[in-house]
């Protein structure tokens, strides 16, 4: 597909977020925009593979919820253990009075740009990929014009930047990234592994319908099933591990002995191959897919600018939305989904900003920055229960290890409020 010389709104990213900006505008009737990736072929490594209950929502609001449904798990709940004992617990049921989807959904990532995408394809629209921004101006009428690498030129009103963490976009118009809260990098998860693998043992040492993350002296450990889409015989996992800063980075493409001593320290004993702790050796028999990378929680100084001297009433805009706007620590598995829901809340603003210009010449410029503040308050929240997260298992490890209060957090995770604080927390449903 060839790019067109000009259009109303850019889309810069099709990965989940966006993917779903453009099903959003999709859904508002709203037909004039170009969606542009950079990579020629998305790959078929699952990288984020949580979508809760608040997501699920949001997705079925522009009729895609039950195709990821459909294929993926329905996850009961998300456990959190030392490496022998587990002490707390969430388990979504309790969210059946609140929502229709009381659970998370597993799917890798890939299969859920893959359904998004095929959901635009039915609507007659088409990502264009292979092409990379590489800069942004303001022309003569007051347009935005972002410059490819191949050469090409595409004038816009809008320019979303949808283009991950390191997001060319937010680059390109200088807009700030860092810390909410000042803080540096959290050592413990700067170096993150994650992997696909599956197990020498046939026997459920895993439970097949719900996420677990181990906490140990050296840092995190997850472990979740995921669906059998591609019908390999043996259950796969997601497997996902901090490497403290001590041993060094890890490799690029991490090899299954790498993996497999990681696990051996820091995953659950009944995991482990090591005879001397577990009497039933499990191994990793095969490495489907594995990828090493580093993370910090980072929040976009705006969401929302205007661009060129005001000359003009209504001035050219950059939204930013997903990791372009904001990342953070994987724990909850909360990243991808606030995402999503930017970009699905952002589909109505836009056409609605686009639509007030047809009523007045000043158009209602108030509309996308009640937008912009309300997402960045979301991203705030989410990027503390992040961190409240890993705060709070960090404690109850050492706690748990240094004085034997296996028994009392048990105890706690059985009171129905903590239970239900927890899945609500996770779901999103109160921070949507």
């Amino acid at each position: 597909m060839s790019l067109p010389d000009k259009t109303t709104v850019l889309i810069v990213g099709a990965g989940p977020t966006g993917l779903s900006t453009a099903i959003s505008l999709v859904h508002q009737g709203f037909r004039d925009f170009v969606v542009i990736e950079e990579k020629s072929d998305r790959g078929e490594a699952s990288r984020a593979m949580t979508i809760h209950a608040s997501t699920l929502e949001a997705l079925d609001s522009v009729g895609c919820a039950d195709p990821l449904i459909q294929l993926g798990i329905k996850g009961q709940g998300m456990l959190f253990s030392d490496r022998s004992k587990t002490w707390l617990g969430a388990n979504f049921s309790c969210l059946a009075p609140y929502t229709r989807f009381p659970f998370v959904l597993i799917l890798p990532q890939n299969v859920t740009e893959e359904i998004l995408e095929a959901r635009l394809q039915t609507a007659n629209v088409q990502v264009v990929k292979g092409e990379r921004a590489s800069g942004i101006r303001v022309s003569d009428d007051g347009d935005l014009e972002v410059l490819f690498g191949s050469g090409k030129v595409i004038k816009a009103h809008y320019v979303i930047g949808a283009d991950g963490a390191r997001s060319s976009v937010r680059q390109m118009v200088g807009i700030g990234f860092v810390d909410p809260d000042g803080h540096a990098p959290d050592e413990r998860l700067a170096q993150l592994v994650l992997a696909d693998v599956t197990f020498s043992s046939d026997s459920p040492v895993l439970p097949t319908d719900k996420v677990m993350g181990t906490v140990s002296a050296g840092g995190l450990f997850l472990t979740v099933p995921l669906p059998n889409i591609d019908g390999t015989l043996k259950p796969v996992y997601r497997i996902g591990f901090n490497v403290p800063m001590a041993s060094g980075p890890p490799p690029p493409n991490p090899s299954t002995s790498y993996l497999q001593r990681y696990l051996n320290e820091q995953g659950p004993l009944r995991l482990s191959s090591d005879l001397s702790v577990n009497p039933n050796p499990v191994y990793i028999a095969k490495t489907i897919w594995a990828t090493r990378f580093r993370t910090h929680a980072a929040i976009a100084d705006n969401f929302l600018v205007r661009m060129g001297d005001g000359g003009c009433q209504r001035r050219a805009t950059v939204l930013l939305v997903g990791d372009a706007a904001h990342i953070h620590s994987p724990a909850g598995g909360l990243g991808m989904n606030l995402g999503i829901r930017d970009a699905i809340a952002l589909g109505p603003v836009l056409v609605a900003h686009v639509n007030s210009y047809n009523d007045s010449p000043a158009g209602n410029d108030a509309i996308l920055e009640e937008y912009a503040s309300t997402r960045r308050s979301r991203a705030l929240t989410t990027i503390r229960l992040t961190k409240r997260i890993m705060t709070i298992a960090g404690v109850i490890a050492s706690s748990a290890r240094l004085f034997g209060l296996h028994w009392l957090f048990s105890l706690i995770a059985r009171v129905p409020f903590v239970q239900r604080a927890m899945a609500w927390n996770l779901s999103g449903l109160g921070n949507r």
